[in-house]
């Protein structure tokens, strides 16, 4: 029965569509250059399947009666319309088994194949019916190869604007991206000014609109690299409408037209590819994010195993205090009373690593922090005794110098030791034995603290300042040029900056807002 409504469903929008689209046919035959229906019933056999072929060869064969008047028993209507429905199946069955996901693809060389089923389909097909009825005698010999053009320019325009604008605006991976782009002002403000556009390009004559009609490129090429491939097909089909409803009302020369969709077919493709194109950097974005992430678990869960050890160490000797203080109370009732005081210590601890573990989590789930009252001197130097052996192995001496006044930040502990340990491990790293590594940590301008790592080893040249701070840049070797792009995303996240300096001398600097500042 949904199968039934679906079909009748296809069958009213397919005669009242036909009708919108059927300009300057040549006879009486469906040669128009703007042909949506042909994208309707390769969709509709795409969903239903060739087993309602039939259906769709009655609907074209009323669809002749109602909007062209034809007879349904010539031969130009009885043979041409099966030539249609089997041509536009076998696009349908390519879509199926060779696309797999039609246009709902997320990759150029899928758009390709995509692209290149659309034009070979629409080739064939115009050769096939054109020539069958230049045989029957529908078509004089001398209007075969313009009504050949014709037909394909109008099957192709027709597949390019409307089927993408379905399989698209039909993937529920999407409803994201159009919930975004419906509540954007932007994409509103575009829509108006292509609305605009196209009022004033179809105000004027038709044998001037030509020059103006790319203009409209501008405008389509924002919406598809602002919104991607729903903006790009949206804006395609808005562009289409116009053009329909001004050229069914108004006369026109076929010639003129022609050039007119040919302008359009390009139009489309071009937003087309540029929305691809813009899904592709999405994608890559957001890998490059995961993967920033996953690296990110790595260098925290060092910070986090070294945050933990304390409060977990403690645990283990309050635990112990407290079995012992408890069996000994039965001969000492005061030492209940210690134990309790060991009881709460021992909450206090758990919930301290409860608090570490937590601002970890959500740093993952959405980049919140776990923002604590913390003194830069205590982060500064748990960061020096964590790192203390690695020093001491390479040779190299880390010093430590405080000259400021406003002690207090309101930061997350675990991401700002991750960060700091990073740059003075890069330091370290590009010290020899017998250098030293200095961070300071001194008062900055509007009520901040900078705290600034320095080391001895070669200045940075201008190329690889520009670009130190990129995901996966590195000199190193065995390095994977995350630890700086991780540190910046972790100092931005808790409100800072972290730059890179050469004057006087060499460093990475933090700059953070104070705690007062922040509240």
């Amino acid at each position: 029965m949904k199968k039934l409504v679906q079909a009748l469903l296809f069958s009213v929008v397919f005669i009242a569509v036909d009708k919108l689209s059927y300009i300057h046919p040549i006879g009486h035959l469906n040669i128009t250059p703007w042909n949506p229906p042909a994208a309707l019933e390769v969709l509709f056999l795409y969903w239903a399947g060739n087993a309602w072929m039939a259906w769709v060869y009655i609907t074209l064969g009323l669809s002749d009666a109602l909007v062209r008047d034809t007879s349904l028993f010539t031969p130009a209507v009885v043979l041409g319309n099966a030539v249609l429905v089997a041509c536009y199946a076998s696009i349908a069955v390519c879509f199926r088994y060779l696309l797999k996901r039609p246009l709902v693809a997320q990759q150029r060389h899928e758009l390709i194949k995509l692209g290149a089923v659309l034009v070979l389909g629409a080739a064939f097909t115009a050769v096939l019916y054109v020539t069958t009825q230049t045989l029957i005698g529908a078509l004089p010999n001398d209007s075969m190869f313009n009504a050949m053009h014709r037909f394909f320019i109008g099957d192709l325009l027709g597949f390019f604007v409307v089927l993408p604008l379905v399989f698209v605006a039909t993937d529920v991976r999407r409803r994201a991206q159009y919930r975004a782009m419906f509540c954007s002002g932007m994409f509103w403000f575009l829509v108006a000014l292509l609305a605009a556009c196209l009022w004033l390009i179809f105000s004027l004559p038709m044998e001037q609109q030509m020059k103006y009609f790319f203009s409209l490129f501008f405008i389509l090429a924002l919406l598809a690299a602002t919104y991607s491939l729903p903006g790009a097909t949206f804006a395609a089909a808005l562009i289409q409408l116009p053009l329909v409803f001004s050229t069914s009302q108004v006369g026109v020369d076929s010639s003129v037209l022609m050039d007119m969709q040919i302008v359009m077919l390009t139009l489309s493709l071009t937003g087309l590819i540029i929305g691809m194109v813009v899904d592709e950097r999405m994608r890559a974005e957001q890998k490059l994010r995961d993967s920033l992430q996953l690296i990110a678990a790595g260098e925290l869960a060092g910070a986090l195993a070294h945050e933990l050890h304390q409060p977990m160490s403690a645990l283990s000797a309050y635990s112990e205090s407290a079995m012992m203080l408890l069996h000994e109370a039965d001969r000492d009732p005061s030492r209940l009373d210690k134990a309790k005081e060991v009881l709460t210590k021992v909450v206090s601890e758990t919930l301290r690593a409860s608090d570490i573990v937590r601002g970890l989590r959500s740093y993952f789930i959405g980049g919140a922090s776990n923002l604590q009252k913390v003194s830069a001197r205590k982060i500064v130097e748990d960061c020096v005794e964590r790192l203390q052996k690695n020093a001491d192995k390479a040779g190299v001496t880390l010093e430590k110098k405080f000259e400021h006044q406003n002690d207090a930040l309101l930061v997350d502990v675990v991401q700002l030791n991750t960060a700091i340990g990073n740059l003075l491990k890069n330091a370290m790293d590009v010290s020899q034995a017998g250098m030293s590594v200095l961070i300071c940590v001194a008062d900055a301008p509007n009520h901040q603290l900078s705290i600034r790592v320095f080391d001895q080893g070669p200045r940075l040249v201008d190329d690889v300042v520009e670009q130190v701070f990129r995901p996966f840049y590195t000199q190193k070797k065995d390095g994977l040029g995350l630890g700086l792009s991780v540190s910046k995303s972790l100092v931005e996240n808790n409100g800072g900056v972290l730059r890179y300096l050469d004057h006087p001398t060499k460093c990475f600097e933090i700059i953070l807002p104070s705690e007062r500042t922040q509240l």
